[in-house]
């Protein structure tokens, strides 16, 4: 009976067999799930703790950048070259984004871009991508008014340059990104860069920004001070440009430096572009022609063989030479020509009339190892040590290893390469006495909070003797020596004209090599023009060169010459510097025929000579003494480089206080004292 009373307590009355087994196997089931439930609480929880942190944090806080402002590089008198502002651009998280075709489309009609680009960028899996940067402030306000999910706007640097293609070559740009690119820019670029200021925000589902709190300020980039100065490029500029536009040139180049510091005062070079649209640098093959390309210069070189003597002592500058008539067949069979067909000059006339025949003979008694030294003393073969990237050195071979010919055509400036900076550079040592500078364009730079982080020191050293420089000075004075009555004794500068100044240099006319036949062309030149002004006591020193022109004028006295002479002019009345008193110009020769178009270059394949010679008539530069009064012009309203133009067509002094428009000038125009300057101030028009 006991055992019939168990059966019966553990089956419940009324649940049949099947219900309790149904009943077990769900409590078993329950508690499985229970248990698979703890186990992954508990992986989760406790063995993936750091895994999910992480992942936690890469979708909800995330390290918000903000870019730092680029540092401006300002001209000698601290305007602005290139500078930072704030621009608009658009971006997008393309997992935010709902509607990816229509977000694209009203995008992109904003934007004026191709929707099928947009819409490719909005349905990337990524977390952000550009849609486009450095908009316009309109189309940055069309963006915002659509209110779409994951599209965003946001301010960012955007590099500017006021000056547009004014030193372009020099200055360069930076990319979207703020990265130097070319030029100074480039140069620089370590410093112009800033620090970017990184916090952690959180974010919420939709991927905005909560919280940003604890943000820290990007430090802002240096700010690189250099010597150039904007006004003086913007002359050389115009004058460089219009000689190649004239005379068809296929590119120039002009420098212009400060004779005591070495300082670069203006640097150009055509093509140019505007930084503004880096493209455009591409499109026009543009670049810093001062610093990298070299060139076969001609008879410019000439000034450094006559001075490589006077320093050995092997010549005086009145030691007479005989020319031979024009004609001469030097050492090593090499038939040696010259435009004029003088018979005796001074050392001092084969620098006025250009003679190779007379530059010769003097290499050859200099001998080409003391040539090569004097070469390498002057700077040529070696880089300068400009703060710009891209730099040659030129190429000047062991003395040692010349043969007799590359003797003779070196002495007038073939034979050897060299850029426009380091001609610039041991000219200006000639003016400062036998002392080199090392050319320098960067001042000082300066960090955001003062500092100075690097100041421009002087690191001269002696090329020649001070006597031998001094001596040199009237030789190149002598090239703009007029003809006399009757005679063609005039230098080959004769023709160009430096109003108000009496300057000094040497021209060039060089025929360029052809790689594609391995000869000199016969009718392709290299002109150029190399000089001090004032002579008396130079201040500054210009190189130009204009390479291939095609209008008809080669001869470096007509081509490069007065684009030397017109930066030479107003960059010293922009300066301040006092005008020379001008001499009494002598009578001019009667008109005659130019000298007859150069020969093609002998068999030998090495080039014919170096042809300088002012054609036709000479005129003297006018007479600005002629009367008790000058006439003063309305300089109201005219930018600083047209102020200066308008001086020096009239004649008349002025010193410049600021910058932008002429608001004032001391004297009014019209009639005034001759000699009397006129105070210029300038400032931006209310």
């Amino acid at each position: 009976m006991s055992r019939a009373i168990g059966r019966a307590a553990v089956q419940t009355p009324g649940v049949s067999k099947a219900a309790r087994v149904r009943a077990r196997t769900a409590a078993a089931l329950v508690s499985a799930l229970i248990l698979g439930v703890g186990y992954k609480a508990w992986g989760l929880q406790v063995e993936s703790t750091d895994k999910f942190r992480e992942q936690a944090l890469r979708q909800h806080v995330h390290t918000v950048e903000i870019p730092a402002p680029r540092g401006a590089i300002l001209d000698a008198r601290g305007r602005p070259l290139a500078i930072s502002a704030d621009a608009e651009s658009v971006w997008a998280d393309p997992r935010a984004v709902v509607d990816v075709a229509g977000s694209a489309e009203r995008v992109a009609a904003a934007l004026e871009l191709d929707v099928n680009v947009v819409e490719s960028r909005l349905a990337s899996r990524k977390r952000f991508a550009w849609i486009a940067r450095h908009v316009t402030p309109e189309q940055a306000k069309a963006v915002r008014a659509l209110k779409l999910a994951g599209i965003e706007v946001a301010h960012e640097p955007r590099r500017w340059y006021p000056e547009r293609t004014t030193g372009g070559t020099v200055i360069g740009f930076a990319g979207l990104d703020g990265n130097g690119l070319d030029g100074l820019e480039l140069q620089m670029d370590a410093l112009l860069t800033g620090q970017k200021a990184r916090f952690a925000a959180l974010r919420d589902a939709r991927g905005k920004t909560m919280l940003d709190q604890g943000a820290t300020d990007p430090v802002p980039g240096a700010t690189v001070e250099l010597t150039l100065d904007r006004s003086i490029q913007h002359i050389a500029d115009e004058a460089l440009m219009a000689s190649v536009t004239a005379n068809k040139a296929k590119s120039g180049v002009a420098v212009v430096l400060d004779v005591k510091t070495g300082g670069v005062l203006a640097m150009s070079a055509v093509p140019v572009y505007d930084p503004n649209d880096p493209a455009e640098a591409v499109r026009a093959k543009a670049r810093n022609r001062a610093v990298t390309d070299v060139y076969e210069i001609g008879s410019v070189m000439k000034v450094f063989t006559v001075a490589a003597a006077l320093d050995a002592g092997l010549t005086r500058g009145d030691e007479l030479w005989d020319v031979e008539g024009g004609a001469w067949m030097a050492p090593g069979g090499k038939r040696v020509t010259d435009v004029h067909h003088d018979t005796v000059l001074t050392t001092g006339g084969i620098i006025k009339r250009s003679s190779n025949i007379g530059a010769t003979k003097i290499g050859l008694r200099l001998g080409r190892l003391r040539l090569y030294e004097a070469l390498k003393r002057y700077g040529f073969g070696e880089k300068t040590g400009i703060d710009l990237p891209g730099e040659q050195r030129g190429r000047v071979r062991d003395g040692s290893t010349w043969r007799d010919v590359e003797l003779v055509t070196i002495s007038w400036g073939y034979g050897l390469t060299v850029s426009p900076i380091q001609i610039a550079a041991a000219m200006a040592a000639i003016g400062n006495g036998g002392v080199y500078n090392p050319p320098r364009i960067v001042e000082r730079v300066t960090a955001a909070d003062g500092t100075v982080g690097y100041q421009r020191t002087s690191e001269p050293r002696p090329i020649m003797k001070p006597s031998t420089a001094a001596a040199m000075l009237p030789m190149l004075k002598s090239v703009f020596d007029p003809s006399h009555p009757g005679k063609r004794d005039g230098g080959t500068g004769a023709g160009i004209a430096v109003p108000g100044f009496v300057p000094g240099g040497k021209s060039g006319t060089a025929h360029k090599y052809d790689p594609a036949t391995h000869r000199y062309a016969p009718d392709r030149y290299l002109s150029s023009f190399a000089g001090l002004v004032p002579i008396a006591n130079p201040r500054i020193a210009i190189v130009v060169v204009v390479d291939d022109p095609s209008g008809g004028d080669y001869f470096g006295g007509k081509v490069a010459g007065p684009v030397f002479g017109q930066i030479a002019s107003e960059a010293l009345r922009y300066l301040g510097v006092p005008g020379d008193a001008p001499a009494v110009p002598e009578a001019p020769a009667a008109p005659g025929k130019g000298p007859a178009k150069p020969a093609a270059p002998a068999v030998d394949d090495a080039p014919v000579g170096d042809d300088d010679a002012a054609e036709g008539l000479v005129e003297p530069a006018p007479d600005l003494t002629d009367g008790a009064t000058t006439v003063v012009p309305d300089f109201r309203g005219a930018g600083v480089a047209r102020a200066v133009a308008l001086a020096a067509e009239r004649g008349v002094a002025i010193e410049v206080r600021g910058s932008g428009r002429c608001l004032a000038q001391s004297i009014p125009p019209g009639p005034a004292a001759l000699g009397a300057t006129v105070t210029l101030e300038f400032g931006d028009a209310r």
